[in-house]
């Protein structure tokens, strides 16, 4: 592989780790070394730590031993006086300043007890208290610097290796932000759907996805939705698209079924940006009882386990007398518990029971 070819490859890794593998067995392999690591470490106190490990073939093989040492507070480069002092470095195990000879004689011994000999590496600054590392090490029993031809070589690398660190800390970020509003998505239990104007489905938590399961008139086929009536899928599709309204409703077979759509937010449409234009959707059906969390009421009300059961299904449309014939207990009894989460609320009807209920948990 060509230098430019790597460069290139080292580009086509950002967002898919599997990739690293060849891209680092490369490297490893013009360099002429036994080992090629690409880290992402941050500063703890003051140490830092290795938060990404993306190893060559052999290094992952050997991942157990080498962080036994190697990748372990016991390394004196994992002191955060190590880290890059500008921007960017080219730096060495015999360069580094901040090394001192008794840390240069427990590199030589703890890197020989993990088959590894001298190393040098790239560091690159992304954001404070973080930074990547693209490190090498020669093969046990070579405590050679780094040659010139190595330093040429470096060089090359460098300025795209500090780009390649940029891309691969916003992505991180971006999946970090990303991670924390689909968990956000799933735990509430208004249904959320994005699709584009063909009704192909892009994302759905599990609320959507449960609520489509249970009526008749839509499904999901093919990452898509399908209505059971033409004319049904004509309307959503302008709900969509907006020449008809931010919502619309789709009947079902009785009455309860029916599905009510509304946009909460439709993309702008531009040509200059990739991807399609989508639609966030909020779905609801009355017939659908919302997901209440029995374990949630008696925490935020003080409830036993017994009267916070009850009190959910109270909240999802059921009777007293229904819920104490599905419990197979008395009526009288599920009357008294009634009667207990009342009083424990502070409320004096089961309505006002249900709305105070319904209320504190949306505004959580």
């Amino acid at each position: 592989m060509s230098d430019n070819d790597l460069v290139a490859a080292m580009y086509g890794a950002v967002g898919e780790d599997a990739r690293w593998t060849e891209v680092l067995d490369a490297i490893k392999v013009r360099l002429g070394v036994a080992s090629a690591v690409f880290q992402r470490l941050v500063t703890d106190g003051d140490d830092l730590v290795p938060v990404t490990s993306l190893r060559d073939t052999w290094s992952t093989q050997e991942a157990e031993t080498h962080d036994a040492w190697a990748n372990s507070p016991l390394n004196p480069r994992f002191r955060r006086d190590t880290e890059p002092r500008g921007q960017d470095e080219i730096e060495s195990d015999l360069r580094c300043i901040a090394l001192t000879a008794s840390d240069r004689e427990a590199l030589r011994r703890g890197l020989a007890g993990c088959g590894l000999g001298a190393g040098f590496w790239l560091g690159c600054k992304t954001v404070p208290g973080e930074h990547t590392t693209l490190i090498f090490h020669r093969h046990a029993g070579d405590g050679r610097d780094m040659t010139e031809e190595d330093l040429r070589f470096l060089n090359l690398l460098l300025p795209h290796f500090r780009q390649v660190s940029r891309l691969v800390t916003s992505m991180a970020g971006y999946e970090a932000r990303l991670s924390v509003a689909e968990a956000f998505m799933d735990s509430t239990s208004l249904a959320l759907l994005a699709c584009d104007a063909d009704l192909g489905i892009h994302w759905m938590n599990a609320a959507a996805e449960a609520l489509i399961d249970a009526l008749p008139q839509v499904r999901q086929i093919g990452g898509r939705l399908q209505f059971g009536a033409s004319e049904a899928t004509g309307v959503v599709r302008a709900a969509i698209a907006g020449t008809l309204g931010d919502t619309c409703r789709v009947p079902g077979e009785q009455p309860a079924e029916v599905l009510h759509l509304r946009v909460l937010r439709r993309d702008a449409a531009d040509k200059r940006k990739w991807g399609r234009k989508l639609a966030l959707l909020a779905l609801c059906s009355p017939g659908t009882a919302p997901r209440i969390d029995a374990s949630e009421v008696a925490s935020l009300f003080g409830l036993t386990m017994a009267e916070a059961t009850l009190t959910a299904h109270l909240v999802g449309g059921m009777t007293v007398k229904d819920y104490a014939a599905h419990r197979g207990i008395a009526e009288g009894t599920a009357r008294m518990q009634l009667k207990s989460a009342l009083a424990k609320a502070g409320v004096g009807r089961q309505a006002d029971l249900v709305r105070q209920v319904c209320q504190s948990l949306a505004r959580l």
